[in-house]
């Protein structure tokens, strides 16, 4: 059977660029947040704030990409993460949390938009592997911004190198101007209305989305768990790194980009472990169990370690933390009617972007209160509870739930 290589590619470089304007935003964060005059903490806001902006595009999916087609979502995607990404950088809070969430909403297009073009055109046999190898275009994202955007800024300042990661972004995005007229039309249009994407029902869609397939509603419940500690890793790493053990700022970037890379390692792994083995939700618990340990292990780190403990420990966090997002796309694809994946995928990643958006300011209220070691320890309960969700089948029973 041949490897869907192109409907990959079309999908994953403007994946890679999206994420590397989305993972700047922490890289970046110390000092942005000393530009605006604020403390490092209140970061949290603004992450929350790109959170609310992925809620939205995922309550209001039914009326974008359905009706623009995915190739057209993707596109207009990665224009508004890209003006969300210069007001940002202004450094005047209120621009920012207006550019939090338009990049918020851009970035978020790839999840349905990008489904729905690997589901009409990808073997169902390979969605496991494919989907993961989608998904490690964010962690490859993470390490364009924490290596290639950490050496800008220590070369030219933090302001320029935002704005060549903006210009990186639309050139990675290129891949879709190429692509076929067919990406889009493989299912018939919906009539674009404005109203839509501000419609006071879409606050239940998401919620209606779970039950377009049995299983969704457990599967977004472990995903919020795994959401808690990938958010407070992706958040926070850098500014803890930095700010609470004093490591310098390229070496915090750096290290997170050790995070990211290994991401990327562990997601196309761990989606060829679970076609192997067949079963997504046994992968997931592996999972769980490592994202737990490794928060752990970060709520354990000191001043003063050397280079091989501290680019060990992010690369086992990264191999953990950020590894399920495609294991938990390909199941949502999967379970899903084929003619709502877009929906399916949207309503249940709703909830992993509910969490996202909650998760930076709860978590940064608890540095604040207790520190960033008791923030840590409270992280890996997130993952402790998708372990458990995971393992549990109501009335005990094997429903094969979660399971390729």
């Amino acid at each position: 059977m041949k490897f869907p290589l192109r409907p990959l590619l079309v999908v994953l470089f403007p994946l890679i660029g999206n994420s590397s304007l989305h993972l700047f935003l922490p890289v970046v964060a110390p000092l942005l947040m000393a530009a605006a005059g604020l403390e490092p903490t209140t970061y949290g806001w603004i992450a929350g704030a790109t959170g609310v902006g992925s809620i939205w595009l995922y309550m209001a999916n039914h009326g974008v990409t359905p009706t623009l087609g995915p190739l057209w979502t993707l596109r207009i995607g990665i224009l508004i993460a890209v003006a969300g990404s210069l007001l940002l950088g202004t450094a005047w809070l209120p621009a920012m949390i207006v550019g939090a969430v338009l990049l918020g909403f851009g970035y978020s297009t790839s999840t349905p938009a990008g489904s729905q073009i690997l589901a009409d055109h990808t073997p169902k046999g390979k969605w496991a592997t494919v989907f993961s190898l989608r998904q490690a275009g964010v962690p490859i994202g993470g390490v364009v911004a924490g290596g290639f955007g950490g050496w800008l800024i220590a070369a030219l300042g933090w302001h320029p190198a935002y704005l060549l990661i903006c210009l990186t972004c639309l050139i990675l995005a290129s891949p879709l101007l190429l692509a076929p007229s067919s990406y889009n039309t493989s299912r018939p249009l919906q009539p674009f209305r404005l109203g839509a994407l501000f419609s006071p029902s879409n606050l239940l869609r998401p919620f209606r989305a779970l039950g377009l397939a049995p299983g969704l509603v457990r599967l977004a419940m472990a995903c919020v768990g795994f959401a808690v500690v990938q958010s407070a890793f992706f958040s926070f790493f850098v500014i803890y790194l930095h700010d609470g053990l004093g490591y310098s700022l390229t070496l915090a970037g750096t290290l997170f980009a050790t995070l990211q890379f290994a991401s990327v390692v562990g997601r196309i792994l761990f989606g060829l472990l679970a076609d192997r083995v067949g079963s997504r939700r046994l992968v997931l618990m592996l999972l769980a169990a490592c994202s737990c340990a490794s928060s752990l292990m970060t709520a354990a780190l000191e001043p003063g370690l050397g280079s091989v403990t501290l680019f060990g420990a992010a690369m086992l966090a990264g191999l953990s933390v950020a590894t399920w997002n495609g294991l938990y796309l390909a199941e949502a694809a999967s379970l899903s009617p084929p003619d709502s994946v877009s929906e399916a995928t949207a309503g249940t990643t709703f909830f992993v972007f509910l969490t996202y958006t909650l998760t930076p300011p709860v978590f940064g209220s608890l540095i604040v209160a207790f520190g960033y070691e008791s923030a840590f320890v409270a992280a890996a309960l997130g993952a402790l509870v998708s372990g458990l969700v995971l393992i549990t089948e109501p009335g005990g029973k094997k429903r094969g739930v979660l399971h390729g």
